[in-house]
């Protein structure tokens, strides 16, 4: 029987690569995900919009900082049903998939998930899409039950990760070699030529294979996170994860749980069109302009937040 897919939205991060950028624009260092740099929808509206084909908002749980949780549930309210959990702090990306994974493992365990950056942009949503469902299928057949989802590199990028696979003559998918993160010019050069992967940071996973992974890795913050477990539901349920983020240890998601296990796979997203807006070049790049993000945006789309009640954020709707 298949699995029902659930999806993560990744929104935690706190905007430090752009910061400047945004302060700049807007007045206020306001994290990417929440904004629209001009367009008509801000990030986190359009990975939402793109993913409704697939999953609908009630299998979807946002997770995002506790500071920006108004903002998110303002810029969201027309997704019903969408599960928030708001972390008391930033400790870094492995509790920040944790934490959700959590609470989709306890309305499902059966769950698959697919994790999404809400800060990404994409040329062509409907590859994507196409590329989830497989992953999906994927993660089935393999025993680690992580399937990552890599785009087919454009250039030979220093300020990404890259995913090197084993060669294969199927359409499935890969087995994954190594990562190498953020190489120096000769070695991506050399990554670009032998067709390695640019990693996205987009997994469809097995649910309770995630969370046995993270047992094995990450075994402190799943301590922590089994004290939490049975507060959910209950109205003691932001106490405990205050307590427990009080001493929760610091994780890198890629580094300390992907990038130590073994037996993962890829497949890629020939066509999405991926782009990680990272950059202010980028960023302009995604939106199909040489110049840097415009301010501008339709006036109906210009509101103020509740988390900034004495600004006007550009795109907000």
């Amino acid at each position: 029987m298949q699995r029902r897919l659930w999806a993560i939205v990744l929104a935690g991060g706190e905007g430090t690569r752009l910061a400047e950028m945004t302060r700049r624009l807007y007045g206020c260092a306001l994290p990417k995900q929440f904004v629209a740099f001009g367009q008509q929808r801000t990030f986190i509206q359009a990975t939402v919009d793109r993913l409704t084909a697939l999953v609908p908002p009630s299998r979807m749980v946002t997770v995002v900082p506790k500071k920006y949780e108004d903002v998110a549930r303002e810029q969201l309210q027309e997704f019903s049903g969408m599960e928030f959990v708001a972390q008391p702090k930033n400790v870094g990306t492995g509790p920040g998939v944790l934490l959700p994974l959590l609470h989709v493992l306890r309305r499902d365990p059966q769950a698959d998930v697919a994790l999404i950056p809400s800060d990404h942009d994409f040329r062509a949503p409907v590859i994507l899409r196409r590329a989830l469902a497989s992953a999906q299928n994927h993660s089935h057949e393999v025993g680690s039950g992580v399937v990552l989802l890599g785009a087919e590199a454009e250039s030979p990028a220093c300020d990404l990760g890259w995913i090197v696979t084993q060669p294969s003559d199927g359409e499935g998918a890969q087995r994954i070699l190594r990562f190498v993160e953020k190489p120096k010019q000769p070695l991506a050069n050399r990554l670009y030529r032998q067709g390695a992967l640019w990693n996205t940071m987009l997994a469809v996973v097995r649910g309770e294979a995630l969370w046995n992974l993270a047992c094995a890795h990450l075994p402190g913050q799943v301590e922590r996170f089994n004290a939490y477990s049975d507060a959910i539901g209950s109205p003691l349920v932001q106490q405990r994860l205050e307590e427990v983020y009080d001493s929760m240890p610091s994780a890198d998601f890629s580094r300390d749980l992907i990038g130590a296990a073994r037996g993962l796979y890829a497949t890629s997203m020939d066509g999405a069109g991926w782009s990680d807006c990272g950059t202010p070049e980028r960023l302009a790049s995604a939106f199909g302009s040489d110049d840097a993000p415009s301010t501008k945006a339709p006036s109906s789309h210009v509101v103020a937040t509740s988390g900034y009640p004495e600004r006007r954020v550009a795109g907000v709707a």
